[in-house]
């Protein structure tokens, strides 16, 4: 009989607490110098109250929440450049961080300089990093820039730099703090496919406010609001209850429920609204647009049902009542060829009247990246159905489904009011429809594209 060895904690947390003097005059400051004996002339501010996890060997976890909940502070503690107020830390393992953009630079030293002063930072021999400067460098794509001070470089500039560094510390542990999104896309890429390089033997802190980002990169996430744990748990399910809050906080609404972020984009299909399906149709209009028939490997699918129990959020005003994927004919899809005709069809019921719906939905991955999606809103924009309370509405998307990897999917379903970029978000539902992709003809990627030719020419 074999016992399955846990994991051990390489970040172990207990009851961490930051508290930073605040002093409401200057001269306070001097007050509590001379007279501080007697009373404090300051008030303190917990940045941090109470804060307890553990990061396992191996995880990738992402850190969220809006500015100033304490997630720089969590991880310069983390990183030991502050000393806590009260509670532990303990790491296992060496610790490489990016934080601030350009902490543990000297703005008047060279670029070249800086490599051998940073890199010193992580315990590396003199010796060691003259082995690796060149791989530095390079990873960099610095060039001539290496030998000119950091204090003329650009913030993407010393992104570079500080990344370029902490990818050759051997360090057991990264940390990372959104010095990511300073650089340009190719570096970024570049760094991305290092740490996912990274994630098969060491363990990641990721902070960002990026959902997909974190939704896609970590497994696990946590959420700080007002230097506490707000919610700790798979990066999923944490950063849809974390863009529920700040979707209703925005709106000004109470009582959300858990869902994803994610950005509605509108593709080319053909979308259908009708009032009242089951009965008479007060108003249908047809939106075409021509595209040839594409023909690709079959994908063999798996749908399942709509799923009424799934979580919402949203203020009221509609509800989604069924939501289907089907083929073009309307039939539960099995095997589906790539770029073949299919349908997402979401059903709502308006509870008060709804002068500008918007209905839309997206397919996400298991992970809950968005892959594809579209709404209403573009087509119907200068000529909008007025949906009136009690009566219900359809939207049916009809699109050529891309070729998708083996693997788990879901569709979620919303209807709002208003315009694409001010509207009242009225019924959010997340995982309205769950389906399987058991078989496919891609591999290697997360969505292959319908082809309409392949040409392949020898020559001399």
């Amino acid at each position: 009989m074999t016992t399955e060895v846990k994991p051990q904690p390489v970040i172990e947390v207990v009851g961490l607490e930051k508290a930073y003097h605040i002093y409401d005059a200057p001269h306070d400051r001097l007050k509590q110098i001379f007279l501080g004996w007697k009373r404090n002339y300051y008030r303190d501010f917990l940045a941090l109250k109470d804060v307890n996890f553990e990061v396992l060997k191996g995880q990738s976890v992402g850190v969220i929440g809006r500015n100033g909940a304490g997630k720089s502070t969590l991880l310069q503690l983390l990183t030991g450049t502050l000393t806590p107020t009260k509670g532990s830390v303990k790491i296992n393992g060496k610790v490489a961080a990016v934080l601030e953009l350009g902490s543990g630079f000297n703005p008047e030293f060279s670029g070249r300089e800086n490599i051998y002063l940073y890199a010193s930072l992580f315990e590396l021999k003199k010796s060691c990093i003259e082995e690796r400067f060149q791989k530095i460098v390079d990873f960099s794509e610095l060039g001539d820039f290496i030998d000119q001070p950091v204090k003329a470089y650009s913030s993407g500039m010393q992104a570079r730099l500080a990344f370029s560094v902490i990818a050759h510390v051997d360090a057991d542990i990264l940390i990372i703090d959104e010095a990511l999104s300073v650089g340009d896309a190719f570096f970024a890429q570049k760094c991305m496919r290092f740490l996912r390089q990274f994630q098969e033997r060491g363990t990641i802190l990721f902070v960002s406010h990026d959902l997909a980002a974190v939704t896609a990169f970590c497994d696990h996430a946590i959420w700080l609001e007002g230097g506490v744990v707000r919610d700790a748990g798979t990066a999923k399910d944490v950063c849809e209850k974390y863009f529920a809050q700040l979707y209703m906080q925005h709106t000004g609404a109470e009582g959300a429920a858990p869902v994803a972020e994610v950005a509605v984009e509108d593709e080319e299909f053909e979308e259908v609204i009708e009032e009242e399906p089951e009965g008479e149709i007060i108003e249908q209009r047809i939106v075409m647009q021509d595209d040839e028939t594409i023909y690709n490997g079959a994908q063999e699918i798996e749908s399942f049902g709509f799923n009424p129990q799934s979580s919402t959020f949203g203020t009221g005003g509609a509800e989604i009542l069924n939501v289907s994927f089907t083929n073009a004919k309307g039939r539960q899809l099995t095997v589906c060829e790539g770029g073949a005709d299919v349908v997402v069809k979401v059903t709502a019921k308006a509870t008060h009247d709804v002068d500008l719906p918007i209905i839309g939905f997206i397919i996400k991955d298991r992970l809950g990246q968005p892959l594809i999606g579209g709404n209403t809103y573009h087509s119907y924009k200068e000529s909008p159905i007025r949906v009136r309370a009690g009566k219900r509405v359809d939207a049916a998307f009809h699109f050529k489904l891309p070729i998708l990897a083996v693997g788990d999917y879901s569709i979620v379903a919303a209807i709002a009011n208003g315009t694409l970029h001010e509207h009242v978000q009225l019924h959010w539902m997340h995982d309205a429809v769950l389906f399987k992709v058991v078989a496919t003809s891609i591999d290697g990627v997360i969505v292959g594209a319908p082809l309409d030719k392949i040409i392949l020419t020898s020559k001399d």
